[in-house]
């Protein structure tokens, strides 16, 4: 068993954030094999924005500790070549998947993805045009969010890196802010889609694996590293997360469950990611398998809409559940799905975008978990 990753920032890899993404893209993709309203797909999604603030996060601040600056330019660039190539691929399948099964693609609905705006679009366009069934560009909206925080995030880093205090009582108010704005477009008569998917609702999952970072950056005395390993607080933290996901009530999922997420994860992860208070769960995560689907996540992420789409066109919708197709229809369905999902994710992973590794290291990137 490897010690345990250091907790301050730094290039290094941490073999427990992969086995989060894997669970992550996991809850995504079942999910969306029918069992949504069984399986919290969404928590898959703000489990993703959370790792993703930590993750790129602890990153810069390590550049900035490393070179005494941040490179806005080189940030952009490593993020275009570790999504684009992708991307690219999965908008053509995606739309050719999609036509042959009698959707419609617009060229807007082409541009959201393009342009990582697609969670507006769905919003106020909305997907899914010209077919029963599920639309591989539906799901787009969380990188949407995610590329747009990343506007912006870097030139606030670079801005409050040298005072990290300062920085982390900015994330605070942050994750209190949008906390606010979204209870109060919820109490206003905002829909439940407008606050699921909006950059401006939903900026502050990703804010809390930011907000974490900064809270380990400054704990020289280890208090954070002790409060996460008690047991007690890990107990309290599950079971504010089973509460979120069992409270049905619109109020309280339009408002408050996206932070009271956010609080639970920021000490759970500290005890998977940085301390061996949580074995044997953190020896799974980091286990072969668990690192390995963690690898893959974002290109599962990306195709395993379009293997639904291709599955339906063999077996039925088995997206929108068994009752629509049958129970025999529904286990092809399944089958074919993930067999689908995995063989075109791990055909991207190492055939489009590990050939593009050498590019992004020329802009920095270091073979950790970015």
């Amino acid at each position: 068993m490897r010690p345990p990753a250091g907790a301050a920032p730094a290039y290094g890899y941490i073999p427990g954030l992969d086995g989060l993404r894997a669970c992550a893209v996991l809850l995504v993709l079942v999910a969306h094999l029918g069992f949504n309203q069984m399986i919290p797909g969404g928590f898959g999604v703000t489990l993703f924005f959370f790792i993703s603030g930590m993750l790129i996060t602890r990153l810069l601040l390590a550049e900035h500790e490393a070179k005494g600056r941040i490179g806005i330019g080189d940030f952009y660039a490593r993020r275009a070549f570790r999504l684009y190539p992708a991307l690219l691929a999965a908008i053509v399948l995606g739309t050719l998947a999609f036509n042959a099964d009698g959707g419609i693609t617009p060229w807007g609905k082409i541009a959201s993805a393009l342009f990582y705006y697609a969670n507006y679009y769905g919003i106020y366009i909305h997907f899914g045009q010209g077919r029963d069934g599920f639309d591989p560009f539906s799901i787009l909206w969380s990188l949407s969010i995610e590329e747009q925080y990343y506007l912006f995030f870097p030139l606030l880093c670079a801005a409050l890196a040298p005072r990290l205090r300062a920085f982390s009582l900015a994330l605070g108010l942050g994750v209190l802010a949008v906390l606010l704005w979204r209870s109060g477009l919820h109490f206003t008569g905002s829909s439940s889609d407008r606050i699921y998917m909006g950059t401006d609702t939903r900026i502050d999952s990703i804010l809390y694996g930011a907000w974490l970072t900064l809270i380990l950056a400054n704990d020289k005395q280890q208090r954070w590293l002790r409060f996460s390993s008690g047991k007690l607080v890990q107990a309290a933290c599950l079971l504010v997360l089973l509460a979120c996901f069992l409270i049905r009530n619109d109020h309280f999922r339009d408002t408050l469950r996206y932070s009271l997420q956010g609080l639970a994860l920021m000490p759970l992860v500290t005890a998977i990611c940085f301390t061996r208070a949580m074995q044997p769960l953190t020896a799974a995560l980091e286990s072969r398998p668990g690192r390995r689907v963690g690898a893959w996540s974002y290109s599962l992420y990306l195709y395993h809409p379009i293997a639904i789409v291709l599955s339906e066109i063999l077996w039925g919708p088995g997206s929108l559940g068994v009752s629509r197709i049958g129970l025999q229809n529904y286990l092809g369905f399944a089958a074919t799905a993930l067999a689908l999902s995995f063989a075109l994710a791990t055909a991207s992973y190492y055939g489009l975008e590990q050939p593009f590794m050498h590019l992004r290291k020329r802009f920095g990137a270091h073979i950790v978990n970015d």
